[in-house]
């Protein structure tokens, strides 16, 4: 047999206090990947209290040995105390167990179901076994009780008894092998024999009971299930309260029936004269028995003949009363067809089969055999009774009318194929106890009655319970304890309308697997500890925003689905863990009421990145989602989902990191400490095992005693506490230059994996944010365009340039007027692009802003982000004199996103912020006097689109030439004079973007033509490009475009000839001399002319039909070149007088 054992799991963290981590009572935990599973049964966090754990199941297979304690790897260990069971969790392929020295009690249906199970070792640290604490395995296993046990022994057999062998609890199921003529003598010194005690199979006919047994324990299972069993008996002499006649035992003295041997060969049985009562559970999965009469019995208790597999007729004598026969006294006798009521009796009658009260109000027992699929409780009827279907495999659908107030426990109980259980509207059910609907399997869609006040655990093992409608008007006032446990297909819990509910008791739905949604009703009260833990599916829950509601109970939603949840405005509390594990939870909003909110209430919520607190609350504050202390001084909770792997930025407001804000965050990587940080609390950052960089950017370090340095409580963990692990080897931090010396030189900094300063690339200042990011502090560039650097490398490792630094232009040269930002721009400090700040009054020389980005979000800007305008202090990124530049498809995200808001108490309502500046953003950049003689040259550092323009006004349509078709040639262009010409084709079909010949790439040297007019309006305008999606290579390119500076261009410039347009004409003239080339514009490279000579454009239509451009020039015979009275070169002349051959010409 392979031997496998439950490791100890090793305790990593054993020395942090217990109040770092909380558990909930009743919680179902694994830490081993779902293999084994716990119940806790007292959470850690209790000063003074060992944290426990009871066994509940594994899918281990073999030998299993309990392990004395188990440790979640986080911190806790807990003791295993006792073994259990829980609904749904089963230990199928276990063969043997070892119980630890831990544990003191084994509790009820323990080691549930396990198959084969062979044996099972008891320390002698047991104190106590459930009453059915044995009943959990299909088979009964050899006991092997630690000699030292004070409480229970076993024999040699492996048979378990209490300490003085005077009571027996279970025998193995083997015995049968081991005793001769299948006959099992009990030890003579038992006295009282547990329910149980013999199970199924254990190939045994008889049993011969000890002479002076004094109790049988009747409660289920009885005390022998045995199927073989045939008969009991038992040797006369002794003290006994119990005889056997004819195989049977009963109870001489209370006249009762105890046990009927599931084997026993009778099929005819009429309860002896003397006998008056049946006990329950006596008469269990009989085989041969087909009628049974009570006879003189007036007594029969619950469960008392059932699962009988061939009985077909039940006969109720007179002497047995309504007062007699107990709730469920008969229950799931599959082969029976019929009860019979003897004449005389007072209290029942059955018609056509089914027995119910002399009055026809209440119906006792269906039998299941009884032939039909569909079934209408008789009108009449007001209650059904307890077990009053059980088993009736045949019914698949069921009518219950009107007048039923009452039903009864088990009253549907496995009748698994019925599909619908109707009630009748108007319904007057007001009851429906526990177990009603168990073990219908088959059951899909229950709608319950609306009259009723408590939803119990009705629907226990229904496997393919999918929805549950609880109709309009329902008086449904709670939902009791594990009602749904079992239920792991229930997707939809529907309120059709109004509804009383104020209570859903401890977990009422635990691990409801595939419940997707829930929708309180405002009524609701109270959700208790567990309540929906591990409804992994339920990605949405929904409250009135006036619920009654006032706490969430401690675990209440945790391992849930949920993506966000907005807690009602009259919840005070929301307790430790009651969202503990929910990965999916994004965002939670939390209104003003809320004053107490567990530190632990959102662990493990690994993408939770906000928590977003109502602006009225005075206990608590959020800024981008953070929680914070009503000044926000303090950070109390960082959201898990806030880790970013290039940058994590915090509040730049805060003064302290508190206590356990970052514990255990796994996912974070990096931390930026902002400026007037002075202290970090204790267990800040305990546990964040991927913690590789922390950037302060404090202006003053952090005094080492302000950081928690103890044991059990330092910030950052040493190693002392954690085997070993130190935080410390793994991070690095990064400081600004001017303070490095500060932390160089401090011995708790020492202890860091290193410390780097700030550096410059460039004319820039960056400090890292993390292995990948970094933030540019400042510049010292005098570019008239700075486009900003989008990667810079340093010691060798790349990096993203992601953030603009607070005051990162401030002082800067007044050279630069314009900051072109990509992008890959994330963040944007506080006035980051003001460069001067005069009596609070923002100021800079920086003219224009252009953002590259599509998708602007609000947590782009600081101000924004943090909310620095409600401060009432202007932080504003930009100086009012500034413009800032967007897509003209962007342009209503930015608006939107950087539309700034303020909370106004006094009027109870966000109002726009006095700082706001979306009427800076525009995508209009203006081109006044752009093109006055219909040529023009133009460069830029991003792409640009002159079609927008037209577009909008229909006229002004310019074009961008690139390339040259053939060499400068004598001829006269379309514009002006000059003696020489050269052909040129369009960007469009050079590389550039298909179908638009007014878009040009950014640094592309262009020759621009309007090809509707002679100039640009006063109002023309042009837009960043859309699309830049992609890198262009514009082809033979005989332009150059001067970008980011003016700079002086020589004539020899490249090799030389330079041609630069003049503007006033409108056409090419040769550069004789270097010249101070302005910004923005272009030259061409042309080739050799004659020295001093002017050229002319002509444009060719072979491309015409690519281009979309009309052809100027066909490049017909000289003779055939006509000019109008301006100089005008004009392809087809109509109608006028032209200039041909240097001649006045008319066309008529």
């Amino acid at each position: 047999m392979v031997k496998i054992k439950l490791l100890l799991l090793i305790l990593l963290f054993g020395a942090i206090p217990n109040f770092l981590w909380a558990y909930t009572k009743d919680q179902i935990v694994s830490f081993d990947g779902n293999q084994t599973h716990y119940q806790v049964i007292q959470p850690d966090g209790e000063a003074g209290k060992t944290p426990t754990l009871r066994y509940i199941a594994t899918k281990v297979k073999g030998a299993l040995v309990i392990p004395e304690t188990v440790s979640d790897g986080k911190g806790v260990t807990f003791t295993v105390v006792a073994t259990g069971y829980v609904p749904g969790y089963n230990n199928y392929d276990v063969t043997s167990i070892k119980l630890p020295s831990t544990v003191k009690t084994i509790g009820s249906y323990s080691f549930y179901n396990v198959k084969e199970l062979i044996e099972i070792e008891i320390p002698a640290t047991v104190e106590k076994i459930d009453n059915l604490g044995w009943l959990g395995p299909r088979k009964n296993p050899i006991y092997k009780v630690d000699p030292n046990n004070p409480n229970y022994c076993s024999d040699n057999d492996g048979a378990l008894y209490t300490k003085d062998k005077t009571q027996l609890f279970s025998v193995p199921s083997n015995i049968g092998n081991k005793v001769a003529d299948k006959t099992y003598k009990v030890a003579e010194s038992v006295t009282k024999i547990y329910n149980g005690a013999f199970d199924t199979d254990m190939d045994l006919t008889k049993i011969v009971l000890p002479k002076n047994l004094q109790e049988v324990v009747s409660e289920h299972p009885s005390i022998v299930a045995t199927n073989s069993l045939e008969k009991f008996e038992m040797p006369e002499g002794g003290n006994t309260k119990f005889k056997v006649v004819d195989g049977v035992l009963f109870n001489k003295e209370k006249h009762s029936l105890i046990s009927f041997p599931r084997n026993h060969p009778a099929t005819e049985y009429t309860v002896p004269d003397d006998i008056t009562s049946i006990a329950q559970y006596s008469i269990l999965s009989n085989r041969n028995l087909t009628s049974f009469k009570f006879n003189k019995v007036n007594d029969v208790g619950w469960n008392a003949i059932a699962s009988a597999q061939k009985l077909k007729t039940i006969t109720i004598s007179p002497t047995l009363t309504q007062t007699g026969l107990a709730k469920g006294a008969i229950a799931e006798c599959k082969a029976l067809e019929k009860y019979e009521v003897e004449a005389g009796n007072p209290d029942f009658i059955a018609e056509d089969g089914v027995l119910f009260s002399k009055d026809k109000k209440q119906l006792y027992f269906y039998p299941p055999a009884k032939e039909g699929t569909t079934y209408t409780i008789p009108a009449s009827v007001e209650i059904v009774k307890a077990k009053a279907f059980q088993g009736a495999l045949k019914i698949t659908s069921v009518t219950v009318p009107t007048n039923v107030k009452t039903i009864e426990s088990d009253a549907f109980r496995n009748m698994e194929n019925v599909l619908t259980v109707d009630f009748t509207k108007p319904s007057s059910t007001t009851e429906i106890n526990g177990n009603a609907f168990w073990g219908c399997k088959k059951l899909k869609t229950a709608t319950l009655p609306s009259e009723i006040t408590t939803l119990r655990q009705l629907f226990t093992d229904c496997l393919e319970l999918e929805t549950v409608n609880v109709p309009n008007g329902s008086k449904i006032k709670e939902i009791v304890n594990d009602a749904f446990g079992t239920n792991k297909k229930l997707k939809k819990f529907n309120f059709e309308g109004s509804c009383d509910l104020e209570t859903i008791h401890s977990n009422a739905f635990a691990n409801a697997e595939s419940l997707e949604s829930f929708n309180f009703p405002k009524s609701i009260k109270n959700i208790e500890r567990n309540a929906f833990t591990g409804c992994s599916s339920m990605t949405t829950v929904t409250f009135d925003p006036e619920a009654a509601i006032e706490k969430i109970g401690a675990g209440a939603f945790a391992d849930c689905g949920l993506n966000n949840i907005s807690i009602p405005k009259k919840v005070t509390t929301i307790e430790r863990e009651a969202f503990r594990n929910c990965k999916a939870l994004k965002v939670i909003n939390i209104e003003q009421y809320t004053t107490n909110i567990n530190a632990e209430a959102f662990k493990y919520c690994d993408n939770l990145t906000d928590i977003n607190i109502h602006k009225e609350n005075t206990k608590y504050s959020s800024v981008d989602g953070y929680l914070l202390s009503p000044d926000k001084k303090t950070l109390i909770l960082f959201p898990p989902g806030k880790a970013n792997s290039k940058f994590t930025l915090l509040p730049p407001s805060i003064e302290k990191i508190g206590d356990n804000s970052f514990f255990n965050c796994a996912k974070l990587t990096n931390v930026t400490i902002p400026n007037k940080v002075k202290e970090i609390g204790l267990r800040a950052f305990g546990l964040c095992k991927n913690l590789k960089t922390i950037t302060f950017l404090c202006d003053v370090m952090i005094d080492p005693n302000m950081i928690n340095q103890k044991q059990n409580e330092m910030s950052f963990d040493d190693g002392t506490q954690t085997n070993g692990e130190s935080m410390f080897n793994n991070i690095t931090i990064n400081v600004r230059k001017e303070r490095y010396n500060d932390y160089a030189n401090n011995t708790f900094y020492q202890k860091f994996k290193g410390i780097k300063k700030s550096f410059e690339v460039g004319k820039e200042e960056y400090i890292a944010m993390s292995d990948n990011s970094v933030n540019m502090l400042k510049t010292k560039r005098e570019d008239h365009t700075f486009v900003l650097p989008t990667e810079i490398e340093n010691e060798g490792k790349k990096y993203a340039v992601n953030l603009i630094g607070d005051y990162a232009f401030e002082g800067v040269n007044n050279k630069i007027k314009e900051v072109v930002v990509k992008k890959n721009v994330e963040y944007i400090g506080a006035k980051a692009f003001v460069t001067k700040t005069n009596n609070g009054k923002l100021e800079s020389t920086v003219e224009n802003v252009f953002f590259i980005e599509s998708q602007p979000t609000e947590k782009m800007l600081s101000t924004t982000r943090f909310e620095l305008d409600e401060t009432e202090t202007n932080y504003n990124e930009f100086a009012p004199t500034t413009k800032v530049y967007v897509k003209k498809s962007a342009l209503p995200i930015y608006t939107e996103k950087w539309n700034k808001k303020v909370y106004d108490r006094a009027i109870h309502k966000f109002k726009v912020s006095p700082f706001n500046f979306i009427s800076q953003i525009g995508y209009k950049i203006p081109a006044k006097n752009f093109i006055t003689n219909k040529y023009g040259t133009f460069a830029r550092e991003f792409d640009t689109d002159f079609s927008a323009y037209k577009a909008e006004k229909n006229n002004t349509d310019v074009a961008a030439f690139v390339s040259k078709i053939e060499d400068i040639k004598r001829g006269q262009g379309d514009y002006g004079n000059a003696p020489y010409l050269v052909r040129m084709t369009s960007v469009d079909v050079n590389g550039g973007v298909r179908g638009n010949y007014g878009y040009v790439p950014a640094g592309t040297g262009v020759l621009l033509k309007v090809l509707d007019k002679e100039a640009t309006p006063d109002d023309f305008f042009y837009t960043i490009g859309e699309k830049d999606d992609k890198e262009y290579t514009i082809n033979n390119n005989v332009m150059h475009g001067i970008t980011v500076n003016p700079r002086s261009v020589s004539a020899t410039e490249g090799g030389g000839p330079v041609y630069v347009i003049a503007k006033k004409k409108g056409i090419f003239e040769k550069l004789t001399q270097p010249v101070q080339f302005p910004i923005h514009k272009a030259y061409a490279s042309l080739g050799n002319i004659p020295a001093g000579a002017k050229v002319m454009f002509s444009f060719s239509d072979d491309d015409s039909s690519t281009t979309g451009i009309m052809s100027v020039d066909a490049e017909k015979p000289a003779d055939n070149v006509y000019y109008n009275l301006n100089g005008q070169r004009v392809t087809t002349p109509q109608r006028g007088i032209f200039i041909q051959n240097g001649r006045k010409v008319i066309v008529k």
